[in-house]
């Protein structure tokens, strides 16, 4: 006869746990040799409502004025553009880490209300822009007539 303590559940997966533990320390103690950004970038985009407008704002680093657009249809804003490769350096170098993204970028976000598109407002700075789309003004309501 075959003799199995009841306890055996709870000790495989004590087992298992630990296992898991040791595998991701060892997985996490040895960084790899060179990570790449991924192939494809989008700049990061804040968006915030206010009572008068909604505010987004798109961190564009290394990215000049001339180099990207920005169109609100009804209620999507789109921005889209290019960031060129940082000015290369002389000499042989090895890479250990690339994140810095460059090339075309095209990023789109719903808004969370209607804006009034004729009075949009942007400034750029520090590699930020920030765009300001106010909401439209409310037209104050009306008394309808009833003809008989």
């Amino acid at each position: 006869m075959l003799n199995v303590r009841s306890d055996w559940r709870t000790q495989m997966d004590m087992m298992q746990r630990q296992m898991d533990r040791v595998l991701d320390h060892i997985s996490g103690s040895k960084p790899p040799r060179v990570r790449f950004s991924p192939l494809v970038w989008e700049p990061a985009i804040d968006v915030y409502e206010t009572g008068e407008a909604v505010v987004v704002i798109v961190e564009l680093a290394g990215v000049t004025e001339s180099d990207f657009a920005i169109t609100v249809d009804r209620d999507v804003f789109t921005i889209q553009g290019f960031r060129n490769r940082a000015p290369s350096l002389s000499g042989k170098r090895a890479y250990h880490q690339m994140e810095i993204a460059s090339g075309s970028f095209r990023r789109s976000v719903k808004l969370p209300a209607m804006i009034d598109a004729e009075n949009v407002r942007a400034t750029y700075g520090d590699g930020l822009v920030e765009v300001v789309l106010p909401k439209p003004r409310a037209k104050p309501s009306r008394k309808i007539r009833i003809q008989s």
